[in-house]
């Protein structure tokens, strides 16, 4: 059953990324061959990262659906990162060539940032509105535009400044528009500190870069699931079919997420996968108004749209600039 799960996730994978290359051929059809193939490869990875970004945002469903079976608070997420990390341990460990699945120590802290991020931001969606979540954690552009120009020697410039100034002027808005403390939630933190956490393990895996996905995307498992540990006290009593669901949604849903996500982190600057991993806000946030009637007025609105400029003006500002990093 567990050699079944990992077939089906990895196969959903390599179909998302044929699909991006047959596409992406297609629309390069008229182009001369060699420049049909350096857009293939700048191309298929900013695709495959849009997927994963509307994936992302659906992430909320699985987690309120688990945790309306008995999977309380942070045990929803736990418990599908555990299946992913299954699947990814059986895949990895019966694989031919297993040196090539050796991780340099970048890439190790690389993954355990992202499982990091992984693990809070599915703590979050129990402990404040999805929106908030969502959107919080889209100051990731902001943290990852500073971790280039601080550690990768990419330069500061004046949209830079914008980026950062309107991802914080839209987080104040998206918390109500108030300085006090007491507006924010032990949730909106956590969705924060995963937005960082992702800044920095995207900005480490993209500097290693040598890593590939499974292996990377086993560690970010194990690392999600070991820093969520600390969130699933008081859960109770759990039944055994809530948590064989979770594995099952784990090992066929989150697995391959993960693995279009860090394939894609390897092949585009931090800030540049963050911003378009903000498709997520499309997704996450029409889908949560729409399922859940959360509140969504002007202030909320205008917040979303600061974040979303912020996370766009550095990268329009340099479309010039070609964003892949490797095939």
């Amino acid at each position: 059953m567990q050699a079944v799960c990992a077939d089906v996730a990895c196969n959903a994978f390599l179909v998302f990324k044929r699909s991006a290359c047959w596409a992406i051929r297609g629309f390069a059809y008229a182009l001369p061959r060699r420049a049909a193939c350096g857009l293939e490869r700048v191309l298929t990875p900013v695709f495959l990262a849009l997927v994963s970004a509307l994936l992302w945002g659906l992430w909320w469903i699985p987690i309120r659906y688990l945790e309306n079976l008995g999977l309380a608070g942070a045990w929803g997420g736990t418990v599908m990162n555990a299946g992913a990390l299954l699947v990814a341990l059986i895949w990895t460990l019966s694989a031919r060539g297993r040196s090539g699945f050796l991780l340099s120590g970048r890439s190790l802290l690389g993954a355990a940032c992202v499982g990091a991020a992984v693990a809070s931001y599915s703590a979050s969606l129990s402990q404040t509105d999805v929106m908030r979540a969502v959107l919080l954690f889209y100051l990731a552009p902001a943290w990852s535009k500073i971790i280039e120009w601080a550690f990768l020697g990419l330069p500061w410039r004046r949209t830079s400044t914008v980026a950062l100034g309107a991802s914080i002027g839209g987080a104040f808005l998206v918390l109500g528009g108030e300085l006090s403390l007491d507006s924010v939630n032990t949730g909106d933190m956590l969705a924060l500190s995963s937005g960082i956490a992702w800044a920095a393990g995207a900005g480490l895996i993209f500097s290693d870069g040598a890593a590939r996905a499974m292996p990377l995307t086993m560690v970010t498992a194990a690392c999600a699931v070991l820093l969520a540990l600390p969130f699933t006290e008081g859960a109770g009593e759990m039944q055994v079919v809530p948590i064989a669901i979770g594995v099952a949604l784990g090992a066929v849903y989150a697995l391959p997420i993960l693995l279009l996500t860090l394939w894609s982190a390897q092949r585009l600057a931090p800030a540049a996968i963050s911003f378009l991993l903000t498709a997520e806000i499309l997704s996450g946030v029409a889908s949560s108004a729409i399922l859940l009637n959360e509140p969504f007025g002007l202030l909320q609105l205008s917040g979303a749209a600061l974040i979303i400029l912020g996370a766009t003006s550095e990268v329009a500002a340099g479309a010039a600039r070609p964003w892949g990093r490797k095939s």
